[in-house]
Formats: structure tokens, C-alpha cells, sequence
């Protein structure tokens, strides 16, 4: 029997070794034991039948058959569920089968279905060759069964994978598909939030009614939060997307701006925040990211720490990095690990927030060649932002 000889380095078909490396090894086994040249694996899916794996144990390869010969060879030759034995056609009973066999140039054929727990049929084993060839028949029936339920494992397991795979790239569409919706509904909300924030503005500078003033400066703050949202999914769109995230660097006091930042939220929120900074440096950093950072890990402390407790904030120079460290008691035990707390959309419990504030905070510090790190301790968790300042 002449089959084509290509090896699975020539055909993807059968390049992931990962995929038949189970069934390559129980026809490389069989094949050796019974002394058959030629072992094949078949796989029904619904009602049509495929290759799985088709060995050529002459030199040791995998090969790629011509499946209409075995598909011949099958419909020809069965008895339903019952396994097939000829070791010699010249012995055969069946006339029809031994002259079908000669004429693919075989002389010795096994033929096992393979049933999965419900004893339905999943796939076909068979093995070929072109020589006579004596075989422990008894010894094979007690082997076949053990191979059958072996390969029924194989196929589960490379379903399961497949369905596995099917759901990662549904994800990946998914979450693709939802990066480009929030890019675009935060890039057309940026301007009309942008001119909201200095409308208010002008109208805080102009009026003169005190309660329309304060009004005004509600507007404003609110548009400045939901501006750092915007910004927020802005430069986390562009990190997903591979693109640089736009900056502009320049010396800027720490100290100033966190002191300007904390007067912002003493307006919005009454939790006592205990201040230490020692900053005798300017830092040359991008001023509106590193406001962005802090005003998202004091966000987070307010939001998820425990409501009446102290939030206590240190900034200073040590070791040629800045730092700015702030600590909260947590408000539940229930908070996600460490590693996740950093990753996109990934919220505390009964948060309302997209969950980009400490994704977007640790890709600022990671643009300014520093990082965010924690320290969990009893009922403390504490967030230090550090970035390099040569």
C-alpha cells in the first residue's frame, strides 16, 4: 500500500505536536507490538469522520493519508460495533474483503471502534500491512479496550481545549471591542466635559450671588472628576492599544501640587487626612499624569477604606526617587489579590467605578520609569508611588 508520504514538519495540518502527541504514542506502541506498519486514528464529529492521526511506524512519522482509502477501506469492511481481526487475507473468510485489501496492497488488517462510556462510537483504530502478519489475538482483546478508553480521554481533552481556546477569543474580541467603545465614547465626551469645567469656571470668577457661586464650584468639581475619568480611559485606551501615551515633562513642585490636590477633596469629602511632606525638590516629571495618579490612589483610599478612620499620606526624597505613599485602614476583608488590584476593570466590593484608577495609576509611574507597589499589614493597606528623579 503506497500512502503519501509528507511529515507533520511539511503539513500544519499535524504541526502541533501538542495535539496528537497522545495518539502518536498509543499507535507508536501499538504498531511495534502487533509488528503493523501503518496505525490510524479516526474521529467522528457529528456525522462526518476525520483524520486524528495517522502513523507510519516504518519511519517512525507521522503521515498524511489518503482518507478515501481508509474511508473505502471502512465502509467495506465492518461488523458493526465488532472489532475486525485478519492477520493473512489469504485466510480470509470473506472473499469481498481480501480482494479489497489486495487492492490497496495490504495483507493484514485490524479494525477497533472506539465507544465512549455511553457505548456510542467516537472514533475508529486500525492498523495495516503490507505483509502477512501473526498476532495474539486474546492478548489484543484485552488491549484494545484500555487503548479505546485512553483515546476517548484524548478526545475530551482536546475538545475541552478547543472550547477553551473558542472562549479566549471570544473574550479577546470582547474586550477588544469594548476598549475601542470606551476610547471613543471618552474622546467624544473630552471636549463637552472640557467646556462644561470652564464655564463653570467663568461663571464661579463672575457671579456674584454666594449660593450661585457654590453651585458653580460643584459644577466644576464634578466636571474635573468626571475630566479625570475621561483622561483615565483615555491613556488606558492608548496603553491597550499600543500607542505612546502623550506627555509633556517639566519641573514640577510635588509638594505644591499634592497640597493643591488635597484641598480639592476637603471640599468633596470630610475623612481626615493626616500630611507629612518633605519635598525640598522639584521633580521633572508630566504635572497633569502624576495629579491624575494621586488624585486616583487618594480616590481609592476614600472609596474602599474603612469610613471612619484616618488616611494617613507621606511624600519625600529618598535614594534618588520620589515617593508618595498614602495608607488606609481597609473597610473589608473581602479585597481582591494584590497582583489584581492593578489590572483594568477590576473593582472593590460595592464600588461604582470603572476600576482604571490604580491600572492608570501604575501605568503613569511605569511611564516615568518608576511603579506602584503595596504593603497589606493586619488592617492597613498602604500604596507607594515612586518614580526616579535623574
Amino acid at each position: 500500500m503506497t500512502f503519501q508520504n509528507k511529515t507533520n514538519q511539511r503539513n500544519k495540518k499535524y504541526t502541533d505536536i501538542g495535539e496528537i502527541n497522545s495518539s502518536q504514542r498509543i499507535l507508536e506502541t501499538m504498531c511495534n507490538h502487533i509488528q503493523m506498519r501503518y496505525g490510524l486514528i479516526r474521529k467522528k464529529k457529528g456525522n462526518k469522520w476525520e483524520n486524528c492521526c495517522v502513523y507510519d511506524y516504518q519511519s517512525q512519522q507521522i503521515i498524511v493519508q489518503d482518507s478515501d482509502i481508509y474511508v473505502k477501506i471502512y465502509q467495506e469492511i465492518r461488523k458493526g460495533l465488532e472489532p475486525i481481526y485478519i492477520d493473512n487475507i489469504d485466510r480470509c473468510a470473506k472473499q469481498q474483503w481480501g480482494e479489497l485489501l489486495q487492492e490497496f496492497g495490504l495483507k493484514s488488517y485490524i479494525s477497533y471502534p472506539i465507544l465512549n462510556k455511553n457505548k456510542i462510537i467516537v472514533g475508529h483504530l486500525s492498523f495495516m500491512n503490507d505483509k502477512p502478519v501473526e498476532f495474539d489475538r486474546p492478548k489484543l482483546e484485552t488491549l484494545f479496550p484500555f487503548c479505546g478508553d485512553l483515546i476517548v480521554i484524548d478526545f475530551s481533552h482536546k475538545n475541552e481545549t478547543q472550547h477553551l481556546k473558542n472562549m479566549l477569543e471570544q473574550e479577546r474580541i470582547y474586550s477588544k471591542n469594548r476598549d475601542l467603545i470606551l476610547f471613543s465614547l471618552a474622546h467624544d465626551l473630552n471636549n463637552p466635559i472640557s467646556i462644561i469645567k470652564l464655564l463653570s469656571q467663568y461663571l464661579e470668577q463672575n457671579l456674584e450671588n454666594g449660593t450661585q457661586k457654590i453651585l458653580a464650584k460643584k459644577i466644576e468639581n464634578t466636571s474635573s472628576r468626571m475630566k479625570g475619568v475621561i483622561d483615565d480611559i483615555l491613556d488606558f485606551s492608548n496603553t491597550r492599544f499600543g500607542r505612546k501615551i502623550e506627555s509633556l515633562t517639566e519641573l514640577v513642585s510635588m509638594e505644591q501640587l499634592i497640597q493643591q490636590i488635597l484641598s480639592e477633596f476637603e471640599v468633596i469629602h470630610d475623612r481626615k487626612i493626616l500630611t507629612t511632606l518633605r519635598l525640598p525638590l522639584n521633580v521633572h516629571s508630566d504635572k497633569n499624569k502624576m495629579g491624575r495618579a494621586f488624585v486616583n490612589l487618594i480616590s481609592n483610599a476614600i472609596k474602599h477604606g474603612a469610613p471612619h478612620k484616618e488616611i494617613e499620606i507621606s511624600a519625600f526624597i529618598e535614594k534618588d526617587n520620589f515617593i508618595f505613599s498614602i495608607t488606609n485602614h481597609l473597610s473589608t476583608s473581602h479585597l481582591p489579590n494584590t497582583p489584581d488590584l492593578f489590572k483594568p476593570f477590576v473593582r472593590g466590593l460595592g464600588s461604582k467605578g470603572l476600576g482604571l484608577g490604580l491600572y492608570v495609576s501604575k501605568e503613569i509611574a511605569k511611564f516615568h520609569k518608576g511603579d506602584v507597589e503595596t504593603v497589606k499589614e493586619d488592617t492597613k493597606i498602604t500604596f507607594k508611588l515612586w518614580i526616579p528623579i535623574k
